[in-house]
């Protein structure tokens, strides 16, 4: 199947969790909750503090993904706060993700016992795109378990520790981005104003201050808290411009797989949440 294949809801191929069927996928916008059950960041990839650098080149890194035709361009960030780290220049898309579960890089003869051996979510059944867009979109509606997997297999593929940036790291790249206000966010990202209820390709708006697409609207983005627990933050294209700040911060909740028929639950996708996604962030 092509990379721009459709990407689905349902349950694993090697996990524990049984395998089953979404018949129908809904489109949730509700109003969203301020508190929810954080997801256990376990997975060592995405949940170990980085590693102090001693010398740290200032310059973008091109990250090439074997076995796919997907090279990520990654920004250097320096920071006040903690370690420099180099950041995605745009959210993960669906032409790396499907990748990732479609087994493409075995296809290609690209893989290893070790890329082998991550747990990847099925193969689909339904648009888990939800019609939004597929080539040069954002990937949505990934569960944190799913994005751990996610991090796991392309840190083993690239040799590089790829990972889900901290709450403390995402606060630093909205504060740091240049973009202060409202007409600003709307010139540089897209919302409930000029969206059209629908999520765009990437980069097709205007870079921040730190070379980077979307880091406020079209999705929001994950982040994991000191506490291990995940967030989401930045706003995405359902949110009123005006409702998206510095202190727009929505804790996971397992009700973003609500509407998801099966029992149990899939461990991989939100059916219920169409307006997550995540950006990848490296190590030095």
């Amino acid at each position: 199947m092509s990379a721009t294949g459709v990407a689905m809801l349902t349950g694993c191929q090697t996990g524990s969790v049984g395998d089953g069927e979404v018949t129908e996928v809904h489109r949730h916008h509700e109003p969203r909750h301020d508190q929810g059950e954080g997801a256990d960041s376990s997975n060592p990839v995405s949940g170990m503090a980085s590693e102090k650098a001693e010398v740290v080149s200032m310059e973008p890194i091109e990250v090439v993904v074997p076995g796919t035709s997907v090279t990520i361009t990654m920004q250097p960030i320096a920071s006040d706060a903690g370690d420099p780290f180099y950041v995605a220049t745009t959210e993960a898309t669906w032409d790396l993700y499907d990748a990732f579960i479609f087994n493409l890089d075995t296809d290609a003869g690209e893989s290893t016992e070790a890329s082998d051996a991550v747990t990847r979510p099925s193969k689909p059944y339904v648009l888990a795109d939800r019609g939004y867009g597929h080539a040069g979109y954002a990937l949505l509606s990934a569960s944190p378990a799913a994005v751990e997997r996610f991090v796991e297999w392309l840190s083993v593929k690239t040799g590089r520790r790829i990972r889900v940036p901290t709450e403390a790291e995402m606060r630093h790249l909205l504060e740091s981005s240049g973009i202060d206000d409202a007409d600003a966010r709307i010139a540089s990202g897209w919302f409930e104003e000029n969206a059209e209820y629908s999520t765009h390709a990437v980069g097709s708006k205007p870079v921040d201050a730190n070379g980077l697409h979307d880091i406020w609207g079209n999705l929001s983005e994950y982040a994991i808290a000191d506490d291990g627990t995940w967030v989401v933050m930045g706003g995405s294209f359902i949110d009123p411009v005006t409702d998206v700040g510095l202190d727009y911060r929505i804790p996971f909740t397992t009700d973003w797989n609500a509407d998801d028929p099966q029992i149990p639950k899939s461990p991989w996708w939100l059916a219920s949440n169409d307006w997550v996604g995540v950006r990848l962030v490296c190590d030095p």
